[in-house]
């Protein structure tokens, strides 16, 4: 995330932003957006001209959400802890439960990336609409193997599928 800041910071530099713009703009949390009013671009140094399209734009619905998958945001969930990737792991998590407990970017990054033998996922199974019954193994760097179960219940929000808790059956 910081290397991802840093290079935004960079790219308004260059296209001549005030380093008060500059941490405006990337001051933001990653789940959340700050909407830039009028008085805050003048505030920190941007400069704007009100644009008025001629054209009336046209809205059409397609009647279709994307899907609810709950059975691929659980494998997407547990090949990034696989990875160590702290955040992609999270970004799968409800907003509300993100960089807390077992969803703490930086424990993933810590424990996923000690093992000996990474994390993999053995097995996937939809229980019911809402959760996953998922299998997994891996070996610690202290030679500790796990051979573990969980049931992954997701929901529908916020425009994708979630992951709002998961409970361990055989942990390790």
């Amino acid at each position: 995330m910081k290397v991802a800041l840093g290079t935004v910071g960079a790219y308004l530099n260059q296209i001549g932003l005030p380093d008060s713009a500059v941490v405006y703009v990337t001051s933001a949390p990653p789940e959340g957006i700050d909407w830039l009013s009028a008085d805050d671009a003048s505030e920190v140094g941007i400069n704007y001209e009100l644009f008025q399209s001629q054209a009336t734009p046209e809205v059409t619905a397609t009647g279709k959400d994307p899907p609810y998958d709950p059975m691929g945001t659980t494998a997407a969930f547990y090949s990034a802890l696989a990875a160590a990737d702290g955040e992609s792991p999270c970004a799968l998590v409800v907003p509300e439960k993100r960089g807390r407990g077992p969803f703490n970017e930086a424990s993933i990054r810590s424990f996923f990336g000690a093992m000996s033998v990474p994390l993999m996922l053995t097995d996937t199974t939809l229980r019911g609409r809402d959760e996953v019954r998922v299998s997994y193994e891996y070996v610690t760097d202290r030679g500790r193997r796990c051979r573990g179960r969980a049931d992954v219940e997701t929901v529908y929000t916020l425009g994708k599928t979630l992951i709002s808790r998961i409970m361990t059956l055989d942990g390790c």
